[in-house]
């Protein structure tokens, strides 16, 4: 059999490593790459979001995502995740702007390999991403330290609607990540000249059969 990438689209939906994500926009990994650094060009990246939440959790102490619960419950589903044997380097990291709802952005940027959508996530891609049966976090406080709102985070109702909600409630853990296609390889059947006389066999009998 021959490994083929698979070609996806925004707002479709797959399965990966166990679960249903919506892709939620396709990444070229060699942007930025200097010429003559040696790049193998091994397909797109995926930047994809869970269908549904991955349980639930409080934002934490405050709603500075970086020290927060929220990032710790994400970290350990990530590595539920890894414990499928997802290959970890072909995860790509991302670089979180944790700027406050008004402005302050005093929590500066963070670098994940999975974390729930920013506030500027969410409105970009808002039209690809299925309301979710559950209310979820977002990574975005609501208000920077020593103003209004500093013990409030952003989350999204199962209605798409966005909201703030005090830190010390639970709600749904929706995370995003961006893979590589080749964890999206697919099994294509082979050109009858490349099959072995069992695989042809076993093609008849699956043929006459179904």
């Amino acid at each position: 059999m021959k490994k083929t990438a698979v070609s996806h689209k925004p707002g479709d939906i797959i399965e990966f490593a166990g679960s249903k994500f919506v892709v939620l926009d396709i990444l070229d990994p060699s942007s930025g790459v200097p010429e003559g650094h040696g790049y193998t060009d091994n397909g797109p990246d995926l930047f994809i979001l869970s269908l549904e939440s991955q349980g639930e959790s409080r934002f934490g102490d405050s709603n500075n995502y970086a020290e927060s619960e929220l990032r710790r419950q994400t970290a350990a589903w990530l590595d539920d995740l890894l414990a499928h044997g997802v290959d970890p380097d072909l995860l790509r990291t991302r670089t979180l702007d944790l700027t406050t709802m008004d402005g302050h952005g005093k929590y500066g940027e963070l670098t994940v390999k999975a974390a729930p959508l920013t506030i500027d996530e969410a409105r970009k891609y808002a039209d690809v991403i299925p309301n979710c049966d559950d209310a979820c976090w977002l990574a975005t406080g609501w208000g920077g330290p020593g103003y209004f709102g500093v013990t409030r985070a952003l989350g999204v109702g199962t209605n798409g609607g966005w909201g703030g909600n005090d830190c010390s409630s639970s709600y749904g853990i929706r995370p995003a990540l961006v893979i590589s296609s080749l964890l999206l390889a697919s099994k294509e059947e082979p050109y009858l000249s490349e099959a072995s006389t069992e695989e042809l066999l076993e093609e008849l009998r699956r043929r006459i059969e179904g």
